[in-house]
Parts: C-alpha cells; sequence; structure tokens
C-alpha cells in the first residue's frame, strides 16, 4: 500500500493544528464562513470564476502549453471545478490536507513552476473577492471576515502545496547526489585499478608509496619496494598472441596476491612489470615476501586452453633510506630487479646493504 503524503510530510493531528496557527485557522467562526464561502461566493459563481481564471491563466505561454488540446482544457476544468467545491471544506482534517497536497504534487510533477502556482492562487483570490455579493460588502464586518478567511484559506493551500514541491525537488537533489557519488565511486575504482590484472594502477600504487614513505621516514618504521617482471613474456606475446599474454598477467596477479600480505600494495607499474609496496618489512623480511610470492607465481603451469605455460618472475628488493623520495626508491629496487634478471632470471636480489656498499668501496 502506498504511503499517504500525510504520512510523508508528517501532518498528524498535532501538525495539522499547528499548520492551521500559522495561518490563523484557529476560529471556531471559521467553519461558518467557510459555509457562506461556498453558498454565497463558490456556488452561484462557479463556472464563471473558472472561465475567468482560465482566461486569465491562458496569457501564459506555459499554461498554454500544458493545456494544448481540447481534453486537457476539459479534464482540467473538471479538476478546477472540484478544488473550488472543496476549497475550505472540512480543512481541519487529515482528508483535506491530504488532497491539497496531492494538487500541488500534480502540479510540480506536469511542470508548473512553484512560482507560478503562486501566482495562480494570488488570481484565484482576487476572483473569489471580485466575486463577494453587494449584500455582504454593504456590511463592512461581515466583508471582512470573508476576505480574511479566503486569504487564509487559500494560504494553506499554498503551503501544502510549497510541502510538495520543496520535497520532490530534496528528493531530486537525493537521487543526483547519489547518482553522482556511485558516479565518483567508479570513477575512483577505475582511477585506481589496473583494468586487466585488477591489481593497483601505476598512479595508486606510486601514491600510495608516497604516503607510507613519508609516514615511514618520518616515524623511523621501514618500508620496501619490490619491482617484479614477467619472464620472456615478450616470447609468450610473440607464441601464442595477446589474449593469451592478457590472461597469463591476470593469473600472475592474482598469484602475487595470494602470495603478498593483506597490508602490501600491489600495482601494475606498466607491460608485465609490477610494483609492490611493504609498509612494515626491512630488507630480509622484503625479501622472504618476494620469495614467497616468486615461488607461488613459478609452482604450477599456468593452464590456458591446451596451452600450459611455466611462468616466472624476476623480483629486486630495495629498502627506504633516509632522504630517500619515491623515485629513488624505485630506481634502486629496478637496479636489484637488473641483477635478478643478469643471474639467470627467476630469482630474487636485494639491493646492496649500507655496510656492504662501504666495504666494497673501501677495496676500491
Amino acid at each position: 500500500m502506498n504511503e499517504s503524503l500525510c504520512a510523508r510530510f508528517n501532518f498528524g493531528d498535532a501538525n495539522i493544528a499547528e499548520r492551521l496557527r500559522y495561518v490563523g485557522l484557529n476560529s471556531p467562526s471559521d467553519h461558518t464562513t467557510a459555509k457562506q464561502l461556498h453558498s454565497r461566493v463558490i456556488q452561484p459563481n462557479l463556472d464563471q470564476i473558472i472561465d475567468d481564471f482560465h482566461a486569465s491563466l491562458h496569457k501564459h505561454p506555459i499554461f498554454r502549453e500544458l493545456m494544448s488540446g481540447h481534453t486537457q482544457v476539459a479534464r482540467w476544468r473538471i479538476t478546477q471545478r472540484q478544488y473550488l467545491l472543496s476549497l475550505g471544506q472540512q480543512f481541519d482534517t487529515s482528508q483535506y490536507f491530504e488532497a491539497r497536497l496531492q494538487v500541488g504534487s500534480a502540479h510540480q510533477r506536469v511542470g508548473v513552476s512553484l512560482s507560478l502556482y503562486q501566482c495562480f492562487y494570488c488570481l484565484m483570490q482576487t476572483l473569489l473577492i471580485q466575486r463577494i455579493p453587494v449584500e455582504i460588502q454593504a456590511t463592512p464586518e461581515a466583508y471582512t471576515n470573508l476576505i480574511q478567511f479566503i486569504l487564509k484559506i487559500t494560504a494553506l493551500d499554498m503551503s501544502l502545496a510549497i510541502e510538495t514541491y520543496h520535497s520532490d525537488k530534496v528528493n531530486s537533489l537525493e537521487q543526483s547526489i547519489v547518482s553522482i557519488r556511485g558516479e565518483g565511486e567508479v570513477m575512483r575504482r577505475h582511477l585506481q585499478t589496473d583494468s586487466l590484472t585488477q591489481l593497483y594502477s601505476r598512479a595508486f600504487a606510486i601514491r600510495a608509496l608516497k604516503e607510507k614513505l613519508a609516514d615511514a621516514l618520518a616515524q623511523e618504521r621501514s618500508l620496501s619496494v619490490v619491482m617484479a617482471d614477467v619472464d620472456h613474456f615478450k616470447s609468450i606475446n610473440d607464441n601464442h598472441g595477446h589474449i593469451v599474454g592478457d590472461r597469463i598477467l591476470k593469473d600472475v596477479a592474482t598469484r602475487m596476491e595470494s602470495g603478498a600480505r593483506t597490508c602490501d600494495v600491489i600495482g601494475r607499474y606498466g607491460g608485465e612489470e609490477f610494483i609492490l609496496v611493504l609498509d612494515d618489512a626491512a630488507l630480509d623480511l622484503a625479501s622472504v615476501l618476494a620469495e614467497r610470492i616468486r615461488t607461488r607465481v613459478a609452482a604450477d603451469p599456468i593452464h590456458r586452453g591446451s596451452i600450459d605455460l611455466q611462468v616466472t618472475l624476476s623480483l629486486g628488493v630495495a629498502q627506504a633510506r633516509s632522504g630517500d623520495n619515491a623515485e629513488s626508491l624505485i630506481s634502486r629496487a629496478d637496479t636489484a630487479l637488473y641483477a635478478a634478471k643478469k643471474a639467470g632470471r627467476n630469482c630474487v636480489r636485494t639491493e646492496p646493504q649500507l655496510g656492504e656498499l662501504h666495504a666494497c668501496l673501501q677495496k676500491l
């Protein structure tokens, strides 16, 4: 069952009474004045009021567009008749509030702007006041009371219309925000994820490295980088095609993830090369993790249809030093990777430790 508009806008008995107080409809005589409005103004002049209202609205291009065609005009006149015949009748009930909220919602859906809608109400006020009979006009107190009631009851109806306009705009805005957030999330995942391997993208991995490196150096915590390269990958593409090559990269990425820690950042650096950012890992631990990843990749042949390929990795490891930046750390890991390839591939090589480097320099 659809939720009523009164429930949606929280118009229970207390809020209905509060809204009536706001517009000044809180006198016992208001119901008597409502009956007078109908018996002396609306019912005797119903068709003429609708004709005058239609003639005035027809001057507006928007209204002419909405009312193009005999069917639309006939339907509008029926709706307007129903509206006037119910105007102010039992205005303090939830049924009245529900009907007025529905009127506002219907006009919002067909594209009548709120500002123009308010102008329509002002026009209706004028037409009703103009039709007050002369005998009532001759009695100042009765004339004033009737005019005030017309202004109050149309103000109530207008306030309820504003409720629906505001809610629909807010709902539309909320939906737009949700849509934008969804699009932003898709874009964020696209920017941080490599579309082929589903590892982190190069840009995201380097950004993560810069952030983690700054924290590690500031807190005097270990951090290492591993550069990894699929051995003889060009021959795989040449002999089996790029589709098989892409599937090999996906399988290698999956095996690398299985050998890494959950806190490690693994990204596709480019082509068949990968980068791993190992936080809280000195050179010895990083070497153990790199060896574990190498073993996972090389453990079993990768099956692609009728093809079984033994795929291996060469890996180079470097630990962050004081004064390092992302580029210098990657460069040293890359140098270690080159050493692994030079050593015959399918192995792990680490950068020289500072002590080893000093010892080498002393021998020169």
